[in-house]
């Protein structure tokens, strides 16, 4: 069977993976499990921390960052989920919007102009520093990646050197 790439986070890419932990199986069946653990806590700790702190520097609705950008993970990688179906402006606080000033009248004399949403960045994730597009996840993704990944591989080699000394 052909080594196969898998994709982690969007950058970070593992040849034969899925080889890998069917060999690890056979030394230990919980191997897949701590990787499964490692990876999502390796996004969910630092990268929806970072996200969640991002969303509320935005100033806009901030309590509601929790609710809406969640980490998960598997064996094969990791994943922050913004979730739009929990939280409607969370697609206009990550990606801008094309309208962003509201026009009001607080007072009878005077009409309110005032910023709710950043401008519409576009939505093409790219792992590239600098890149332009996301205010809020895409960003906090490109500044933890690097740590994510150094995190994630000594994570990894340390669980599997336990499992080999166990087995």
């Amino acid at each position: 069977m052909a080594a196969r790439t898998v994709v982690v986070g969007g950058a970070l890419a593992i040849n034969g993976l899925d080889e890998s932990i069917r060999g690890l199986r056979k030394i230990d069946a919980e191997i897949p499990k701590l990787i499964t653990k490692i990876t999502r806590e390796s996004a969910k700790n630092p990268v929806a921390a970072r996200a969640r702190k991002k969303w509320a520097a935005q100033n806009i609705q901030p309590g509601r960052a929790n609710k809406a950008i969640t980490a998960s993970g598997t064996a094969k990688g990791a994943a922050i989920n913004l979730r739009v179906s929990a939280v409607p402006t969370a697609a206009a606080v990550e990606f801008g919007t094309h309208i962003h000033y509201v026009f009001g009248r607080p007072f009878p004399s005077k009409e309110l102009k005032r910023r709710v949403f950043r401008p519409w960045k576009g939505n093409a994730f790219t792992v590239t520093p600098g890149s332009s597009t996301g205010y809020v996840v895409q960003d906090a993704i490109r500044e933890t990646l690097p740590i994510v990944e150094r995190r994630w591989l000594n994570e990894v080699i340390k669980a599997i050197d336990q499992a080999v000394e166990r087995g």
